[in-house]
Protein backbone atom coordinates (compact mmCIF):
# COMPACT_ATOMS: atom_id res chain seq x y z
CA UNK A 1 0.00 0.00 0.00
CA UNK A 2 1.18 3.40 -0.58
CA UNK A 3 2.93 5.22 1.98
CA UNK A 4 1.34 8.49 1.12
CA UNK A 5 -1.52 10.16 2.61
CA UNK A 6 -4.48 10.42 0.73
CA UNK A 7 -4.91 14.02 -0.09
CA UNK A 8 -8.85 13.86 0.71
CA UNK A 9 -8.26 12.05 3.80
CA UNK A 10 -5.77 14.88 4.75
CA UNK A 11 -8.21 17.44 4.26
CA UNK A 12 -11.30 15.88 5.96
CA UNK A 13 -9.29 14.15 8.92
CA UNK A 14 -11.03 17.22 11.22
CA UNK A 15 -14.89 16.69 9.87
CA UNK A 16 -17.45 14.52 10.65
CA UNK A 17 -17.03 11.28 9.33
CA UNK A 18 -19.33 9.92 6.16
CA UNK A 19 -22.72 8.58 7.32
CA UNK A 20 -21.55 5.03 6.24
CA UNK A 21 -18.51 5.35 8.48
CA UNK A 22 -19.76 6.78 12.33
CA UNK A 23 -22.48 5.79 14.16
CA UNK A 24 -24.62 9.11 13.85
CA UNK A 25 -24.61 10.04 17.69
CA UNK A 26 -25.32 13.64 18.92
CA UNK A 27 -24.91 12.68 23.08
CA UNK A 28 -21.57 14.36 24.57
CA UNK A 29 -20.68 11.00 25.52
CA UNK A 30 -20.43 9.68 22.06
CA UNK A 31 -20.12 12.60 19.58
CA UNK A 32 -16.11 11.81 19.44
CA UNK A 33 -17.50 8.82 17.48
CA UNK A 34 -18.39 10.97 14.73
CA UNK A 35 -15.08 12.43 13.75
CA UNK A 36 -11.72 10.68 12.79
CA UNK A 37 -10.42 8.74 15.49
CA UNK A 38 -7.18 9.89 16.93
CA UNK A 39 -8.12 13.87 15.03
CA UNK A 40 -7.49 16.70 16.80
CA UNK A 41 -11.59 17.42 16.61
CA UNK A 42 -12.18 13.77 18.27
CA UNK A 43 -9.35 14.26 21.09
CA UNK A 44 -11.51 17.24 22.28
CA UNK A 45 -15.11 15.75 22.14
CA UNK A 46 -13.28 12.57 23.67
CA UNK A 47 -11.53 14.36 26.69
CA UNK A 48 -14.76 16.35 27.72
CA UNK A 49 -16.75 13.33 27.40
CA UNK A 50 -14.24 10.65 29.51
CA UNK A 51 -12.61 14.04 31.72
CA UNK A 52 -16.74 14.95 32.71
CA UNK A 53 -17.40 11.07 34.25
CA UNK A 54 -14.39 11.09 36.28
CA UNK A 55 -14.53 14.38 37.30
CA UNK A 56 -18.40 13.57 38.22
CA UNK A 57 -17.08 10.11 40.00
CA UNK A 58 -14.24 12.14 42.65
CA UNK A 59 -16.91 14.88 43.32
CA UNK A 60 -19.42 12.64 44.30
CA UNK A 61 -16.42 10.67 46.29
CA UNK A 62 -15.45 13.27 47.57
CA UNK A 63 -18.82 14.50 49.10
CA UNK A 64 -19.62 11.05 50.75
CA UNK A 65 -16.26 11.19 52.19
CA UNK A 66 -16.20 14.73 53.97
CA UNK A 67 -19.82 14.76 54.57
CA UNK A 68 -19.27 10.82 56.58
CA UNK A 69 -15.54 12.28 57.48
CA UNK A 70 -14.64 8.66 57.14
CA UNK A 71 -11.41 7.80 55.48
CA UNK A 72 -10.57 11.20 54.68
CA UNK A 73 -6.62 10.05 55.06
CA UNK A 74 -7.41 6.79 52.70
CA UNK A 75 -9.53 9.64 50.00
CA UNK A 76 -6.57 11.36 49.41
CA UNK A 77 -4.10 8.45 49.50
CA UNK A 78 -6.50 5.89 47.04
CA UNK A 79 -8.83 8.54 45.15
CA UNK A 80 -6.43 11.42 44.39
CA UNK A 81 -3.93 9.25 42.37
CA UNK A 82 -6.48 7.28 40.73
CA UNK A 83 -8.21 10.49 39.36
CA UNK A 84 -4.80 11.43 38.23
CA UNK A 85 -3.82 8.05 36.69
CA UNK A 86 -7.50 8.37 34.76
CA UNK A 87 -6.83 11.77 33.30
CA UNK A 88 -3.57 10.76 32.24
CA UNK A 89 -5.00 7.42 30.80
CA UNK A 90 -7.19 8.84 28.16
CA UNK A 91 -5.00 12.28 27.59
CA UNK A 92 -1.35 11.51 27.69
CA UNK A 93 -1.16 8.78 25.03
CA UNK A 94 -4.02 9.97 22.97
CA UNK A 95 -2.21 13.23 22.90
CA UNK A 96 1.11 11.61 21.52
CA UNK A 97 -1.64 9.77 18.64
CA UNK A 98 -2.93 13.08 17.31
CA UNK A 99 0.39 14.68 17.04
CA UNK A 100 1.64 11.50 15.20
CA UNK A 101 -1.75 11.56 12.69
CA UNK A 102 -1.27 15.59 12.44
CA UNK A 103 2.19 14.69 10.67
CA UNK A 104 0.48 12.81 7.52
CA UNK A 105 3.09 9.80 7.76
CA UNK A 106 2.65 6.58 5.61
CA UNK A 107 -0.03 4.21 7.13
CA UNK A 108 2.35 1.46 8.91
CA UNK A 109 4.62 3.75 10.16
CA UNK A 110 1.42 6.24 11.48
CA UNK A 111 0.34 2.91 12.96
CA UNK A 112 3.55 1.74 14.89
CA UNK A 113 3.81 5.24 16.02
CA UNK A 114 0.13 5.44 16.93
CA UNK A 115 0.70 2.07 18.49
CA UNK A 116 3.92 2.32 20.83
CA UNK A 117 2.08 6.09 21.71
CA UNK A 118 -0.66 4.49 23.40
CA UNK A 119 1.98 2.05 25.44
CA UNK A 120 3.87 5.35 26.62
CA UNK A 121 0.50 6.94 27.32
CA UNK A 122 -0.61 3.86 29.56
CA UNK A 123 2.96 3.75 31.20
CA UNK A 124 3.37 7.07 32.38
CA UNK A 125 -0.25 7.23 33.43
CA UNK A 126 0.55 3.91 35.60
CA UNK A 127 3.62 6.06 36.88
CA UNK A 128 2.17 9.25 37.60
CA UNK A 129 -0.56 7.32 39.81
CA UNK A 130 1.92 4.88 41.61
CA UNK A 131 4.17 8.40 42.19
CA UNK A 132 1.30 9.98 43.37
CA UNK A 133 -0.02 7.26 45.47
CA UNK A 134 3.32 7.10 47.24
CA UNK A 135 3.74 11.10 48.29
CA UNK A 136 0.42 10.70 49.45
CA UNK A 137 1.24 7.51 51.79
CA UNK A 138 4.51 9.61 53.28
CA UNK A 139 2.40 12.33 53.34
CA UNK A 140 0.07 10.89 55.44
CA UNK A 141 2.59 9.21 57.32
CA UNK A 142 4.21 12.03 58.10
CA UNK A 143 1.48 13.61 60.11
CA UNK A 144 2.88 16.18 62.88
CA UNK A 145 0.81 14.17 65.77
CA UNK A 146 3.46 11.35 65.22
CA UNK A 147 6.15 13.35 64.89
CA UNK A 148 8.97 13.56 67.15
CA UNK A 149 9.28 17.37 67.85
CA UNK A 150 12.97 18.78 68.49
CA UNK A 151 13.49 22.04 70.71
CA UNK A 152 16.88 23.83 71.54
CA UNK A 153 17.93 24.07 74.59
CA UNK A 154 19.60 27.73 76.53
CA UNK A 155 23.04 25.72 76.01
CA UNK A 156 22.28 24.60 72.47
CA UNK A 157 21.81 20.94 72.57
CA UNK A 158 18.85 19.00 71.56
CA UNK A 159 16.20 17.50 73.09
CA UNK A 160 13.49 15.37 71.91
CA UNK A 161 10.02 14.86 73.24
CA UNK A 162 8.53 11.53 73.55
CA UNK A 163 6.19 10.02 70.49
CA UNK A 164 2.41 10.11 71.65
CA UNK A 165 1.87 6.79 73.81
CA UNK A 166 -1.35 6.25 73.07
CA UNK A 167 -0.07 7.37 69.23
CA UNK A 168 2.38 4.43 69.23
CA UNK A 169 -0.06 1.94 70.64
CA UNK A 170 -2.47 2.47 67.90
CA UNK A 171 0.74 1.53 65.53
CA UNK A 172 1.34 -1.70 67.31
CA UNK A 173 -2.28 -2.48 66.81
CA UNK A 174 -2.51 -2.05 63.43
CA UNK A 175 0.55 -3.61 62.93
CA UNK A 176 -0.13 -6.46 64.94
CA UNK A 177 -3.22 -6.33 62.43
CA UNK A 178 -1.57 -6.16 59.71
CA UNK A 179 0.36 -9.15 60.33
CA UNK A 180 -2.71 -11.36 61.25
CA UNK A 181 -4.55 -10.78 57.74
CA UNK A 182 -1.37 -11.33 55.74
CA UNK A 183 -1.33 -14.74 58.22
CA UNK A 184 -5.21 -15.32 57.23
CA UNK A 185 -4.21 -14.48 53.26
CA UNK A 186 -1.48 -16.62 53.12
CA UNK A 187 -3.33 -19.82 55.00
CA UNK A 188 -6.88 -18.89 52.89
CA UNK A 189 -4.21 -19.14 49.47
CA UNK A 190 -2.70 -22.05 50.81
CA UNK A 191 -5.58 -23.44 50.97
CA UNK A 192 -7.41 -23.17 47.50
CA UNK A 193 -4.36 -23.99 45.63
CA UNK A 194 -2.09 -22.02 42.77
CA UNK A 195 -5.20 -22.76 39.81
CA UNK A 196 -7.87 -20.96 42.15
CA UNK A 197 -5.68 -18.58 43.21
CA UNK A 198 -4.92 -18.03 39.79
CA UNK A 199 -8.77 -18.14 38.01
CA UNK A 200 -9.85 -15.16 41.16
CA UNK A 201 -6.58 -13.28 40.66
CA UNK A 202 -7.46 -13.11 36.84
CA UNK A 203 -10.98 -12.59 37.42
CA UNK A 204 -10.10 -9.81 39.94
CA UNK A 205 -8.14 -7.59 37.35
CA UNK A 206 -10.24 -8.74 34.51
CA UNK A 207 -12.45 -5.80 34.55
CA UNK A 208 -9.92 -3.30 35.46
CA UNK A 209 -7.83 -4.82 32.39
CA UNK A 210 -10.76 -4.09 29.86
CA UNK A 211 -11.35 -0.45 31.73
CA UNK A 212 -7.75 0.25 31.62
CA UNK A 213 -8.05 -0.71 27.36
CA UNK A 214 -10.98 1.10 27.18
CA UNK A 215 -9.81 4.58 28.79
CA UNK A 216 -6.21 4.09 27.59
CA UNK A 217 -7.80 4.10 23.75
CA UNK A 218 -6.31 0.72 22.97
CA UNK A 219 -9.79 -0.68 21.60
CA UNK A 220 -10.20 3.06 19.92
CA UNK A 221 -7.05 1.60 18.28
CA UNK A 222 -8.78 -1.11 16.52
CA UNK A 223 -11.51 1.38 15.32
CA UNK A 224 -9.01 3.35 14.11
CA UNK A 225 -7.52 0.54 11.91
CA UNK A 226 -10.86 -0.59 10.63
CA UNK A 227 -11.95 2.59 10.42
CA UNK A 228 -9.13 3.73 8.02
CA UNK A 229 -9.93 1.02 5.32
CA UNK A 230 -13.77 1.95 5.45
CA UNK A 231 -13.40 5.78 5.53
CA UNK A 232 -11.20 4.92 2.19
CA UNK A 233 -14.00 3.54 0.63
CA UNK A 234 -16.41 5.79 1.40
CA UNK A 235 -14.35 8.36 -0.52
CA UNK A 236 -13.48 5.91 -3.32
CA UNK A 237 -17.50 5.81 -3.32
CA UNK A 238 -17.90 9.83 -3.32
CA UNK A 239 -15.56 9.94 -5.91
CA UNK A 240 -17.12 8.04 -8.40
CA UNK A 241 -20.26 9.41 -7.70
CA UNK A 242 -19.33 12.49 -8.61
CA UNK A 243 -17.70 10.95 -11.75
CA UNK A 244 -20.92 9.44 -12.66
CA UNK A 245 -22.98 12.63 -11.72
CA UNK A 246 -20.53 14.78 -14.41
CA UNK A 247 -20.84 11.52 -16.79
CA UNK A 248 -25.03 11.86 -16.34
CA UNK A 249 -24.77 15.70 -16.02
CA UNK A 250 -22.73 15.55 -19.91
CA UNK A 251 -24.69 13.04 -21.20
CA UNK A 252 -27.87 15.03 -20.83
CA UNK A 253 -26.36 17.81 -21.92
CA UNK A 254 -25.17 16.09 -24.75
CA UNK A 255 -28.48 14.60 -25.66
CA UNK A 256 -30.07 18.45 -25.76
CA UNK A 257 -27.31 19.29 -27.75
CA UNK A 258 -28.51 16.49 -30.65
CA UNK A 259 -32.30 17.20 -29.95
CA UNK A 260 -31.15 21.13 -31.31
CA UNK A 261 -28.98 20.14 -34.20
CA UNK A 262 -29.84 17.04 -35.31
CA UNK A 263 -31.37 16.72 -38.96
CA UNK A 264 -35.16 16.06 -37.56
CA UNK A 265 -34.82 19.60 -35.65
CA UNK A 266 -32.93 22.03 -37.97
CA UNK A 267 -33.95 20.20 -41.26
CA UNK A 268 -37.71 20.55 -40.21
CA UNK A 269 -37.42 23.96 -38.66
CA UNK A 270 -35.37 25.38 -41.56
CA UNK A 271 -37.80 24.14 -43.96
CA UNK A 272 -40.85 25.54 -41.92
CA UNK A 273 -38.53 28.74 -43.01
CA UNK A 274 -38.78 28.10 -46.55
CA UNK A 275 -42.11 27.46 -46.84
CA UNK A 276 -43.66 30.16 -45.42
CA UNK A 277 -40.90 32.68 -46.62
CA UNK A 278 -42.70 33.11 -49.93
CA UNK A 279 -46.52 32.76 -48.63
CA UNK A 280 -46.31 33.44 -45.38
CA UNK A 281 -43.46 35.64 -44.79
CA UNK A 282 -44.30 36.80 -40.89
CA UNK A 283 -44.17 32.92 -39.96
CA UNK A 284 -40.82 32.89 -41.49
CA UNK A 285 -40.05 36.01 -39.29
CA UNK A 286 -42.04 34.49 -36.65
CA UNK A 287 -39.85 31.12 -37.12
CA UNK A 288 -36.44 32.73 -36.80
CA UNK A 289 -36.95 34.78 -34.39
CA UNK A 290 -38.40 32.46 -31.82
CA UNK A 291 -35.15 29.64 -32.96
CA UNK A 292 -32.42 32.77 -31.98
CA UNK A 293 -34.55 33.67 -28.46
CA UNK A 294 -34.63 29.41 -27.93
CA UNK A 295 -30.89 29.16 -29.10
CA UNK A 296 -30.11 32.14 -27.05
CA UNK A 297 -31.88 30.67 -23.50
CA UNK A 298 -30.07 27.02 -23.82
CA UNK A 299 -26.59 27.60 -25.12
CA UNK A 300 -25.54 29.34 -22.02
CA UNK A 301 -27.06 26.11 -19.88
CA UNK A 302 -25.22 23.29 -21.75
CA UNK A 303 -21.88 25.78 -21.37
CA UNK A 304 -22.63 26.04 -17.61
CA UNK A 305 -21.62 29.76 -17.80
CA UNK A 306 -25.56 30.58 -17.14
CA UNK A 307 -25.21 31.71 -13.69
CA UNK A 308 -27.01 30.31 -10.51
CA UNK A 309 -30.06 31.78 -12.32
CA UNK A 310 -30.36 28.98 -14.54
CA UNK A 311 -30.95 26.46 -11.74
CA UNK A 312 -34.42 28.48 -10.82
CA UNK A 313 -37.97 27.09 -12.22
CA UNK A 314 -38.54 30.65 -14.03
CA UNK A 315 -35.30 30.05 -15.95
CA UNK A 316 -36.39 26.63 -17.03
CA UNK A 317 -39.81 28.09 -17.90
CA UNK A 318 -39.12 30.52 -20.21
CA UNK A 319 -36.71 28.30 -22.25
CA UNK A 320 -39.74 26.23 -22.49
CA UNK A 321 -41.84 28.94 -23.52
CA UNK A 322 -39.29 29.92 -25.93
CA UNK A 323 -38.93 26.10 -27.77
CA UNK A 324 -42.86 25.86 -27.72
CA UNK A 325 -43.64 29.10 -29.48
CA UNK A 326 -40.16 28.00 -32.08
CA UNK A 327 -42.78 24.68 -32.16
CA UNK A 328 -45.73 26.41 -32.52
CA UNK A 329 -44.76 28.71 -35.35
CA UNK A 330 -43.43 25.85 -37.28
CA UNK A 331 -46.09 23.25 -36.39
CA UNK A 332 -49.36 25.74 -35.88
CA UNK A 333 -51.69 23.08 -35.25
CA UNK A 334 -49.71 23.33 -31.37
CA UNK A 335 -51.16 25.29 -28.96
CA UNK A 336 -49.86 25.43 -25.19
CA UNK A 337 -49.96 26.70 -22.31
CA UNK A 338 -47.86 27.63 -18.88
CA UNK A 339 -49.24 28.29 -15.34
CA UNK A 340 -47.38 28.13 -12.26
CA UNK A 341 -48.52 28.74 -8.87
CA UNK A 342 -44.95 29.13 -7.50
CA UNK A 343 -43.05 32.46 -8.72
CA UNK A 344 -39.58 30.79 -8.89
CA UNK A 345 -37.26 27.71 -7.32
CA UNK A 346 -34.72 26.13 -7.33
CA UNK A 347 -34.75 23.42 -9.89
CA UNK A 348 -31.82 21.90 -11.83
CA UNK A 349 -30.89 23.03 -15.20
CA UNK A 350 -32.31 21.21 -18.89
CA UNK A 351 -34.56 18.93 -17.09
CA UNK A 352 -37.81 20.79 -18.34
CA UNK A 353 -36.77 21.12 -21.83
CA UNK A 354 -35.72 17.96 -21.99
CA UNK A 355 -39.83 16.53 -20.91
CA UNK A 356 -40.87 19.72 -23.43
CA UNK A 357 -38.96 17.90 -25.99
CA UNK A 358 -39.95 14.83 -25.67
CA UNK A 359 -43.79 15.60 -25.33
CA UNK A 360 -43.30 16.90 -28.93
CA UNK A 361 -40.78 14.32 -30.61
CA UNK A 362 -43.44 11.11 -29.32
CA UNK A 363 -46.63 12.85 -28.57
CA UNK A 364 -47.35 15.60 -30.67
CA UNK A 365 -45.55 15.07 -34.28
CA UNK A 366 -46.70 12.21 -34.82
CA UNK A 367 -49.88 12.87 -34.23
CA UNK A 368 -53.03 14.33 -36.85
CA UNK A 369 -54.49 17.10 -36.12
CA UNK A 370 -54.87 19.46 -33.00
CA UNK A 371 -52.37 19.14 -30.21
CA UNK A 372 -52.26 21.17 -26.82
CA UNK A 373 -49.09 21.11 -24.76
CA UNK A 374 -49.64 22.27 -20.73
CA UNK A 375 -46.44 23.42 -18.46
CA UNK A 376 -47.91 23.70 -14.78
CA UNK A 377 -46.30 24.28 -11.80
CA UNK A 378 -47.64 23.70 -8.17
CA UNK A 379 -46.53 23.52 -4.80
CA UNK A 380 -48.15 21.14 -1.81
CA UNK A 381 -47.40 19.66 1.45
CA UNK A 382 -46.06 15.86 1.92
CA UNK A 383 -44.18 13.78 4.46
CA UNK A 384 -43.96 16.56 6.43
CA UNK A 385 -42.11 18.50 3.99
CA UNK A 386 -42.93 21.15 1.04
CA UNK A 387 -43.19 19.84 -2.22
CA UNK A 388 -42.73 21.58 -5.89
CA UNK A 389 -44.43 19.13 -8.93
CA UNK A 390 -43.81 20.21 -12.19
CA UNK A 391 -46.29 18.48 -15.22
CA UNK A 392 -45.40 18.11 -18.64
CA UNK A 393 -48.50 17.17 -20.18
CA UNK A 394 -49.91 16.61 -23.34
CA UNK A 395 -52.69 15.17 -25.62
CA UNK A 396 -50.67 13.38 -28.60
CA UNK A 397 -50.48 9.47 -29.26
CA UNK A 398 -49.93 8.40 -25.93
CA UNK A 399 -48.24 5.17 -24.63
CA UNK A 400 -49.84 3.27 -27.67
CA UNK A 401 -48.06 5.33 -30.08
CA UNK A 402 -44.67 5.36 -29.31
CA UNK A 403 -42.28 4.70 -26.65
CA UNK A 404 -43.07 7.78 -24.91
CA UNK A 405 -39.33 8.85 -24.16
CA UNK A 406 -37.75 5.54 -22.95
CA UNK A 407 -34.33 6.47 -24.08
CA UNK A 408 -31.03 8.31 -22.32
CA UNK A 409 -32.97 12.00 -21.83
CA UNK A 410 -35.44 10.33 -19.19
CA UNK A 411 -33.08 7.79 -17.82
CA UNK A 412 -30.55 10.80 -16.97
CA UNK A 413 -33.03 12.80 -15.28
CA UNK A 414 -34.15 10.17 -12.96
CA UNK A 415 -30.61 9.09 -12.11
CA UNK A 416 -29.66 13.29 -11.28
CA UNK A 417 -32.89 13.72 -8.97
CA UNK A 418 -31.80 10.41 -7.27
CA UNK A 419 -28.02 11.82 -6.80
CA UNK A 420 -29.91 14.98 -5.75
CA UNK A 421 -32.74 14.32 -3.44
CA UNK A 422 -32.72 10.57 -3.44
CA UNK A 423 -36.35 9.30 -2.32
CA UNK A 424 -37.32 12.88 -1.70
CA UNK A 425 -38.08 13.10 -5.76
CA UNK A 426 -39.06 11.55 -8.50
CA UNK A 427 -40.03 11.73 -12.08
CA UNK A 428 -43.48 9.64 -13.17
CA UNK A 429 -44.84 8.98 -16.63
CA UNK A 430 -48.76 8.62 -16.29
CA UNK A 431 -51.08 7.97 -19.10
CA UNK A 432 -53.60 10.70 -19.58
CA UNK A 433 -57.58 9.71 -19.48
CA UNK A 434 -58.28 12.06 -22.32
CA UNK A 435 -55.05 10.94 -24.28
CA UNK A 436 -51.41 11.66 -24.52
CA UNK A 437 -48.59 11.37 -21.43
CA UNK A 438 -48.11 13.38 -18.20
CA UNK A 439 -44.63 13.68 -17.17
CA UNK A 440 -44.44 14.86 -13.26
CA UNK A 441 -41.03 15.77 -11.62
CA UNK A 442 -41.93 15.68 -7.65
CA UNK A 443 -39.00 17.06 -5.61
CA UNK A 444 -38.80 19.00 -2.41
CA UNK A 445 -39.38 22.95 -2.96
CA UNK A 446 -36.80 25.31 -2.18
CA UNK A 447 -36.46 29.04 -2.78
Amino acid sequence: MSSHTHPIESTISEQALPSEVSIQSDTWLNRYRNFPVFSRTWYRHRTIAFGGTLGALLVLIAIVTFMTQDSIAEFFRWTIPFFLFGTGLFTIGQGMAVWVRQKNYGERKEGMLITSSLVAGLLLSMAIGVGAHGLATEFIRSDPTTQVSEKANADGSVAKDAVSLKEEERKRILQENEKILKAARAERDKARGPVFNMVVTILAWFPMTIAGFYWGSFFDLLVYFRQRKRLAEALRKQELERAQNARREAELKLSVLVAQVEPHFLFNTLAGVRSAILTEPLRATAIVDHLVDYLRSTIPQMRGDGGTEQGHLAKQLETARAYLSLMQARIPRLSFSIESEVKDAVFPPLMLISLVENAIKHGIEPKIGPAKITITARYFDADDEEKLEVCVADDGVGFGGTTSGSGIGLANIRERLESMYGARASLTLKARPEGGVAAIIVLPLMT
